[in-house]
């Protein structure tokens, strides 16, 4: 017998939202896209994990394109819902394109098949360019990652003239941030991109941070830099201008932390 509900507070743009149990239960119970975000959340971190899982795999079997979905997605990803790849595959099929990519690797991740869409990833420049993002929902280091990194790392390298700059950085802040991530859950940054990736993604990261007017991208290259070369003046320089870009607080404490010495990433 599952353990009764409790509330469950999210933050909805800055502000904290109270999901009461009893909101929570009919959010559980329902089908289709969840009421709003704040709810989707709150499933994800029900303590009910039976319940939140398939909710979420209804969700996603009857979504369409937009962010509802792809949070969903993300929220099976975190919850390593391997039962849930056959939902993701689906809709991989019935979105295509750049979403279908994104669910497409979900449904590896959630399998804890990260080898395998490494593998997939190679042949599929969409698929390479997009796996990053349900990747930074993984609650640790998946076997495999190294392999994954070592197909992102080549597809920057192969996208540096074959992307539009806004799309090139948009795909190295992802990787950026899902390397950082991978470090916050104990990764070996040589391990995980060994001494020739790593060096090549912090400068990647030098060159683009300072022109990127994407914050999401930018916090997610600065987040890097901070951890792998904080020390570097270049890696500095450039996270003092990303501060100095983007005002909001959160990312101008990160700044401070990484800036000022403090231990960094903090683990999560």
């Amino acid at each position: 017998m599952s353990a009764p509900l409790e509330p469950v507070t999210v933050l909805t743009r800055g502000r904290p939202v109270v999901i009461s149990a009893v909101e929570l239960d009919a959010e559980l119970a329902g089908d289709g896209p969840c009421r709003s975000l704040a709810h989707l959340e709150a499933v994800v971190r029900s303590n009910d994990r039976l319940r939140s899982v398939a909710r979420l795999r209804r969700a996603v079997a009857s979504g369409d394109v937009g962010v509802q979905t792809m949070q969903a997605v993300f929220g099976l990803v975190r919850l390593e819902a391997a039962e849930s790849a056959g939902e993701l595959r689906a809709l991989a099929d019935r979105l295509g394109g750049s979403p279908g990519a994104i669910a497409r690797a979900a449904a590896f991740l959630v399998e804890g098949r990260a080898a395998e869409l490494a593998h997939a990833a190679t042949a599929d420049a969409l698929l390479a360019r997009h796996s990053p993002q349900p990747y930074l929902h993984l609650q640790r280091v998946p076997d495999g990652a190294p392999l994954l990194f070592a197909t992102w790392l080549a597809e920057l390298e192969r996208s540096a003239t074959a992307l539009g700059v806004t799309a090139f950085r948009a795909f190295v802040g992802d990787v950026a941030e899902a390397a950082f991530r991978s470090l916050q859950h104990g990764a070996d940054a040589v391990a995980l991109l060994g001494e020739r990736g790593a060096s090549f993604l912090v400068d990647i990261v030098c060159a683009e941070l300072g022109g990127t007017t994407d914050f999401v991208a930018a916090r997610g290259m600065a987040w890097l830099a901070g951890a792998l070369a904080a020390g570097d003046d270049t890696a500095r320089s450039a996270i003092e201008r990303a501060r100095d870009r983007f005002r909001d607080p959160e990312f101008q404490h990160d700044c401070e932390a990484m800036l000022g010495g403090e231990p960094w990433p903090p683990r999560r």
